[in-house]
């Protein structure tokens, strides 16, 4: 239980710190015809988070600016909407191992061993972090299929940021993740 409100905590500041240091990658369908979007909805049930009202309020209002910021327009109604829109966040664990040695090996001399006796020992620590991921998808409401996929991954980290501050952190997030869309442009 405790593992799974860390998890929780840890996707909050992800949010936080998400900024800097995020990776990106896309996925699209290459028989989607992008120019052809105009507006968009968001799917019902397809855009929480699980974390809170605050975050997911932070991070519709920065997929809705990009959004916007690429020519797209909020329908009044999902029915009048081309592209549905939703995120979803995960989480995963991850362990490091390093291994320290001191000491020293056994002795040679010009190429002939002399049958040096080697000494030494050898630590070896394991990290374990978080590592989290937000997905935003979009979706051909008419096809009823996933048209474009975006997602940015960063090692969790914790913060202690205010609120102004996590929500130009979840902008940035999103910014970074939706420069591939429209794909090609």
């Amino acid at each position: 239980m405790r593992k799974k409100l860390f998890a929780a905590g840890a996707v909050a500041l992800v949010l936080s710190a998400c900024g800097s240091g995020i990776e990106t990658n896309s996925d699209w369908d290459p028989t989607a015809n992008f120019g052809a979007y105009q507006t968009y909805a968001w799917v019902e049930g397809a855009y929480t988070t699980g974390l809170g009202d605050l975050v997911d309020t932070r991070l519709q209002a920065a997929v809705e600016a990009n959004l916007n910021a690429k020519g797209l327009r909020k329908a009044t109604r999902a029915v009048d909407a081309d592209l549905g829109v939703g995120f979803q966040l995960t989480t995963q664990d991850q362990t490091t191992l390093q291994t320290v040695s001191s000491g020293w090996p056994g002795g040679y001399y010009g190429g002939y061993g002399y049958g040096g006796w080697g000494g030494g020992s050898s630590t070896t620590y394991a990290t374990t972090y978080t590592e989290g991921s937000l997905v935003i998808g979009l979706f051909d409401l008419e096809s009823k299929k996933m048209v474009w996929q975006g997602v940015g991954t960063k090692t969790l980290s914790e913060g202690n940021d205010t609120p102004e501050e996590r929500a130009q952190k979840i902008n940035d997030a999103v910014a970074k993740i939706m420069e591939a869309y429209p794909p090609g442009s």
